[in-house]
């Protein structure tokens, strides 16, 4: 009978303890533009806002997702003069990067060199 007060504390504590806080993972901040350059190989893009203003360079995530209306997600379909919006992440610490790209308007066709 005289552990039960203690045996009550200590089931209320372990019915508190686990309690933890979720943390919520940043999304990044949303721009949208024109890609001027993608190298696949480093998995690098050069970007230019849609102000014109700011030309920014960063890194696609190796877990990135390229929306564009096909079911493969992979960034390697991402080409220069495709206008996008990404999700822009800039750590403390490692180069800047994205996650998170959709594709707003394709790029247009290359010109064909054949027909003058």
């Amino acid at each position: 009978m005289k552990n039960l007060p203690l045996a009550f504390l200590l089931l209320l504590a372990a019915w508190h303890l686990p309690i933890t806080a979720s943390a919520i993972q940043p999304r990044g901040t949303t721009m949208t533009g024109t890609v001027t350059n993608v190298d696949h190989s480093t998995r690098s893009v050069t970007f230019e806002q849609s102000d014109g203003k700011q030309i920014r360079h960063f890194v696609y995530a190796q877990q990135a997702r390229f929306w564009h209306g096909t079911p493969d997600a992979s960034p390697q379909a991402l080409r220069a003069g495709m206008h996008i919006q990404i999700d822009f992440h800039h750590p403390v610490f490692g180069p800047d990067f994205v996650r998170h790209i959709v594709l707003i308007v394709p790029a247009p066709p290359a010109m064909d060199q054949g027909n003058k």
